[in-house]
């Protein structure tokens, strides 16, 4: 028995180190009708962490995420497209994930994601909220090309914008499987691969080409447990960890390991109108006393798209006007900080 030992420990060894391939049946059974997904993430407080992200290689990696803090941020469900609000615009999709995002106390954002699985890829055609289409791809957006494993690449998308005949900015993002090894989360240990993504914005010009590269990794598991560790610039593309205030993690319900954290009823925050908005946003909020306000607005990983202060503002019920013009249109966190005090809103910008 003793010599048997060793044996068996070097053959477990093996198989936690083994690389995965994510199949178009671990995919159906991901998103069978009525499964609950949760998603939580990094505190959207601007506080960076130092995240392993690993490097492109043929030998099995750990990433372990058990001691980033982690707050409760979405709610998501597979649903039937014909229970959704736009189904009619998009009747390719097969199946829609309605996501809720909560943004604090009474503040909830509610999307319907509209998708189609097929044999060789995961299709995204469209996203909504109860009133409008947000937006729609045309070619649908390759989310995923099936099955996932070392080598795998993809094209998710491509879009170009004209702004005259000689200037124009190609978009486009490109994806491949280039990594393996081992997650760890609070709710367990998986054999996992990693999708390194790089969002490529093209401007052309009558002086030259210029490229800019906004880089993601995500990590799978056959059973979707998904870890997204983004947004990385240029200059931290070379390390394996790397400084990050955007880490969020995907699972069915009860896999993730992650209580969610209740908001504080002490609020800041009173309303935010118009909410979506265009070009400018009027916040109305409560002072306690004299104090200075920092206002910010973060995309959905905490990356930091605004910051403005208002300087000194007098206790009591107050508006402030927020110009978002030269925000692209998406979905936002809007954050006001005031006397160790902070609420935050969802802001919808559509144009």
């Amino acid at each position: 028995m003793k010599k048997l030992l060793p044996a068996l420990l070097a053959m477990m060894c093996n198989v936690s180190n083994a690389q995965i391939s994510i199949t178009y049946q671990d995919f159906q059974a991901a998103f069978l009708q009525d499964a609950v997904f949760v998603t939580c993430s990094t505190p959207n407080d601007g506080t960076g962490y130092e995240v392993f992200v690993g490097e492109a290689s043929s030998v099995a990696q750990t990433w372990d995420i058990t001691a980033l803090p982690m707050d409760y941020m979405a709610l998501s469900k597979v649903i039937e497209p014909s229970s959704a609000p736009f189904s009619g615009d998009f009747p390719n999709s097969n199946f829609v994930l309605y996501e809720k995002y909560w943004f604090g106390e009474g503040d909830t954002l509610h999307t319907w994601n509209y998708k189609e699985l097929q044999n060789d890829r995961l299709l995204l055609y469209g996203e909504s909220d109860e009133y409008e289409v947000f937006w729609t791809w045309d070619p649908p957006a390759v989310q995923s090309a099936i099955p996932l494993q070392v080598g795998t690449t993809w094209i998710s998308e491509r879009d170009s914008t004209y702004y005259m005949p000689e200037v124009y900015v190609i978009s486009q993002n490109e994806s491949v499987v280039d990594a393996f090894g081992n997650l760890k989360i609070p709710g367990g240990e998986y054999p996992c691969i990693r999708v390194k993504q790089d969002n490529l914005s093209i401007s052309h010009t009558p002086v030259g080409v210029d490229t800019s590269v906004i880089r993601s990794f995500n990590l799978y598991t056959k059973g979707m447990i998904e870890v997204h560790l983004g947004t990385i610039l240029e200059d931290q593309f070379g390390l394996t960890t790397i400084w990050s205030n955007g880490v969020k993690v995907s699972g069915r319900q009860g896999t993730v390991g992650v209580k969610p954290v209740l908001p504080s009823p002490n609020t800041l925050i009173s309303d935010v109108y118009p909410n979506p908005a265009a070009d400018r946003v009027e916040i109305s909020f409560n002072l306690s006393r004299n104090t200075c306000l920092k206002v910010q607005v973060l995309d959905l990983s905490g990356r930091e798209i605004l910051n403005h202060d208002t300087g000194i503002l007098t206790a009591g019920t107050q508006k402030h006007a927020l110009d978002v013009s030269q925000i692209p249109a998406g979905v936002y966190s809007l954050k006001l900080e005031a006397s160790g005090r902070s609420d935050s809103r969802k802001l919808v910008i559509c144009r």
